[in-house]
């Protein structure tokens, strides 16, 4: 029987030799994640500061940016509603309601009346007597209920990399059952939860600190070890997902992490700006850490170079096998990829670390590979 001291002993091992979760070992991108320059050749189809997630009820493609909502339409992002707080995450159902959560901290259900102007339906702002503070992800399931994941109970979503830095492990994953008004707690204590997926018969969701994707019950991972922090998701045709990967894994952040002193002082001494940590977005400073001869030689950034920031989006089969690869390497533009949908023949994307909506056609073929 294994006990709490068997826990203790297997991890001081770990420590010792460098093994398992002592290791700062990251994954090879290889075979169907060998890298390509699919997202920089995307078709940029706005400029948006502060773009972050998209939805899609099937029809309409909504986005929002900064306390904006967006609605797609005539091959422009028009206006829709605007909020008091910014938007961070978005659902939208296949009944016309929309689902917006704002600051984290609040998420507002809304439908149109017959005027199609949105009217504020129900509102939810704390579970078990907890209130949600990181809520970065959102989804609709067959029934109409709202997937919820609240990523930490300490931080709110835009101090994502202070959640990664301090080890947080207090993510969750919900369901709302706005009818009832019962609210059920799929899973608690998670190393940051971001993104959310109903499918026919589960519910998959992303723990990003520990690199892979989980079905509520089940003792294994649906897909794990990642090379990079995996967030939200949206369904693709033919079966399978999407996933988005907003930052990526380098073996000197994987370091830092495992260093407690060096950790604990950089947060009390360094602006969070140049933290030796991964970031949306890269190369807008000298005092960037990673800019050693490693990263740059003659003045020119290596798109083989550790990885600050990157794009990758991955397309996932219904059994948690990798089937392609889109990315911006790290003399790419298109970084920092937090929502992906398909919508009108094409994938869209968001590349926050750029502040661009993209669009990539899809193949026409049912297998979207």
């Amino acid at each position: 029987m294994r006990t709490a001291w068997h826990a203790w002993l297997e991890q001081w091992l770990d420590r010792f030799l460098g093994r398992g979760s002592a290791a700062i070992t990251v994954p090879v991108m290889d075979g169907v994640l060998k890298p390509n320059r699919a997202l920089d050749a995307a078709e940029v189809m706005a400029q948006l500061p502060g773009i972050d997630d998209l939805a899609s009820d099937g029809r309409t493609l909504w986005l929002s940016a900064a306390n904006v909502l967006y609605r797609w339409s005539q091959g422009a992002a028009q206006e829709a509603l605007r909020f008091d707080a910014e938007i961070t995450a978005l659902a939208a159902g296949a009944q016309g309601g929309m689902a917006v959560a704002l600051a984290g901290q609040r998420i507002v259900l809304m439908r149109p009346d017959e005027e199609q102007v949105f009217q504020e339906r129900a509102s939810l702002r704390a579970i078990y007597g907890q209130a949600l503070q990181g809520v970065n992800a959102l989804a609709f399931d067959a029934q109409g209920r709202l997937l919820i994941t609240d990523g930490s109970a300490r931080h709110a979503p835009t101090a994502w990399c202070h959640d990664l830095m301090e080890l947080g492990h207090s993510g969750r994953v919900m369901r709302w059952d706005v009818k009832s008004g019962k609210v059920e707690l799929l899973a608690s204590g998670l190393r940051y939860a971001y993104g959310v997926l109903p499918r026919a018969s589960a519910v998959v969701f992303s723990e990003s600190w520990a690199h892979r994707l989980l079905v509520p019950g089940r003792d294994r991972a649906l897909l794990s070890d990642l090379p990079a922090y995996p967030s939200r998701m949206a369904p693709a045709a033919g079966g399978g997902f999407w996933l988005c990967c907003f930052v990526c894994r380098t073996q000197l952040v994987e370091f830092v992490l495992r260093e407690p002193a060096y950790r604990q002082r950089m947060l009390r001494e360094v602006d969070p700006r140049y933290w030796i940590a991964p970031a949306l977005a890269s190369g807008h400073s000298f005092l960037e850490p990673l800019q050693g001869a490693g990263v740059k030689q003659m003045g020119v950034l290596k798109p083989w170079a550790p990885p600050r920031a990157y794009g990758l989006v991955l397309r996932v089969a219904e059994d948690g096998r990798v089937l392609s690869s889109l990315h911006s390497q790290v003399d790419g533009l298109h970084h920092g990829i937090t929502a992906v949908q398909e919508h009108d023949g094409g994938l869209w994307v968001v590349s926050k670390g750029s502040a661009r909506l993209l669009r990539i056609p899809l193949p026409d073929r049912e297998d979207g590979a």
